[in-house]
């Protein structure tokens, strides 16, 4: 969500040099930019956001409408799923996650219900909607029975670090797996994440092939701790070749340095990693489910999220198929291609202005 708001704000700012746009942010929390805004950007500090999940979800309905009202602005841009009903400006709504309507084990009871209640409101109260995939967008009109009408689809960008040449002597990855070739799956790991089962698809690859690869886990943690991956991968018999790293600053360099990106994600409304590695020239494993299926197209190996067999059988063609993985590699560069945040922002910005203006 930072990154979200950090690019779009510094496009905006730079595409609209004669607006102004304003962020509400809670006192409390990490500034947008890491130093001084746009001249045209400002923040508006909010005091007394809780910090507290549930109690944030009545201040979002209370406090924050009455603080977007009194800022006198033309439209507001919900970029959390869920806007404030009682702001009476135009509306344009982004809708970061769905998770909650397929997978609610992994949010809790009262916070599935808030996001269930309030999601079909948010939709109905704004001017436009914007999701981040036709995937997406197709489940929110699903569940929420909203007007397609109001629905666009403007995708996520790709950071231009992906673009540059790469950047890495190899050091990065030889500090984290002792030198050994590595698949790669950078992501937090909540349940929907698929990492238990991407364990298991591992130990099969392994014991099936006998690879001299290690599975290379980097990620903050979400719903699964990285001692019950440990543990996991103990219990399959690779323990000692699945190594959890936790959250890094900088990621891009594994991906240069990965012999496959593997993202066997139950579902998402994006999915960057399908699209990093493309474009850094890295082979993809990922799901054909959903979101990624439709970002990777022809230009990565699909499998079966919930079948560790089906994802250890593409992870063995990838690896063992060095014709294959070429072909990965130049249909990935060209699929990743447009995926650019002045793309995103401009696309955005004209919804905003067209809601401003309305």
């Amino acid at each position: 969500m930072r990154m979200y708001l950090q690019v779009l704000t510094s496009e905006f700012a730079r595409l609209a040099p004669e607006d102004q746009f304003v962020l509400f942010t809670p006192r409390w929390a990490d500034p947008v930019f890491d130093g001084p805004p746009p001249p045209n950007v400002t923040y508006r500090l909010l005091a007394g956001v809780p910090t507290n999940r549930l109690l944030r979800t009545c201040y979002q309905q209370t406090l924050l409408a009455s603080a977007v009202e009194r800022a006198g602005l033309a439209a507001f841009f919900a970029t959390a799923t869920i806007a404030p009903l009682l702001v009476r400006i135009p509306v344009v709504l982004a809708v970061q996650f769905l998770q909650f309507y397929t997978m609610p084990e992994f949010y809790g009871r009262l916070r599935t219900a808030y996001l269930r209640l309030f999601l079909p409101l948010s939709v109905a109260r704004a001017r436009v909607v914007i999701t981040f995939t036709e995937t997406a967008r197709r489940d929110l009109i699903r569940h929420t029975r909203a007007d397609p009408a109001k629905m666009v689809v403007i995708p996520h960008g790709l950071n231009e670090e992906v673009w540059a040449p790469p950047q890495t002597d190899g050091s990065l990855g030889r500090k984290l797996t002792g030198g050994r070739p590595f698949l790669f799956y950078p992501s937090a790991t909540y349940g929907y994440k698929n990492h238990l089962r991407l364990i298991q698809a591992f130990a099969l690859l392994k014991q099936q092939y006998q690879l001299p690869h290690v599975l290379l886990l980097v990620g903050g943690e979400g719903g699964v701790s990285h001692r019950a991956l440990r543990e996991a991968a103990a219990a399959a018999g690779v323990g000692a070749e699945v190594i959890v790293a936790g959250r890094l600053e900088r990621v891009v360099p594994l991906y240069h340095e990965a012999a496959v990106t593997v993202m066997p994600s139950l579902y998402e409304t994006f999915g960057y990693p399908v699209l990093e590695a493309m474009a850094c020239g890295c082979p993809v494993v990922t799901s054909n489910l959903g979101s990624m299926a439709e970002l990777a197209g022809d230009a990565a190996v699909l499998v079966d999220p919930y079948d560790p067999a089906s994802i250890a059988d593409g992870l063995a063609r990838v690896l063992l198929d060095p014709a294959l993985r070429a072909q990965l590699v130049e249909r990935g560069r060209q699929r990743a291609q447009p995926f650019r945040w002045s793309r995103t922002a401009q696309q955005t910005l004209a919804l905003l202005h067209e809601a401003a203006h309305s």
